[in-house]
């Protein structure tokens, strides 16, 4: 008869458990709100994640810059051009500037680039800066981009 009893008790034990509330451990909880504040400390509400990719053509005088545009309207190619007028170090790679954010470039050259009216793919230009005048393409236009580490961007 104990042998009875023991299985008894061991069953209402069993079933006693698997019916007793299981309350969530409050490290959990204190663990989520460390890594909340630790998050909250790389935030930057001022971030700016809007990158642009541009090629550009620069040349000395506004003459220079309407004589390229000229060979342009006449079928030559943007990278050609950029190969024998620019007088830029991007000039032996097509003018290509690569991707770039707002503020790496002067800033007559961030507002053609960023601004949605201009359209991409198309030249624009002539535009004057410190440091001549410039026919450019904006090639594409991002924002809110993965910035994880293995990521282009990163």
């Amino acid at each position: 008869m104990a042998p009875h009893r023991c299985l008894l008790s061991l069953a209402l034990l069993r079933t006693a458990a698997a019916l007793a509330p299981v309350a969530k451990p409050r490290t959990s909880i204190r663990m989520n709100g460390i890594f909340d504040s630790i998050l909250a400390g790389f935030t930057n509400a001022e971030f700016d994640d809007r990158r642009a990719k541009a090629r550009h053509i620069l040349v000395k005088t506004l003459d220079e810059c309407d004589s390229v545009m000229a060979q342009l309207n006449e079928g030559m190619t943007f990278e050609a051009a950029a190969l024998k007028y620019s007088t830029c170090p991007s000039a032996k790679s097509g003018g290509s500037l690569g991707s770039f954010e707002p503020g790496k470039m002067v800033k007559e050259f961030d507002e053609v680039c960023f601004d949605n009216s201009v359209p991409l793919g198309e030249v624009t230009g002539p535009l004057k800066t410190q440091f001549g005048y410039h026919l450019i393409v904006v090639e594409e236009r991002l924002t809110n981009m993965d910035r994880s580490e293995g990521s282009s961007v990163f």
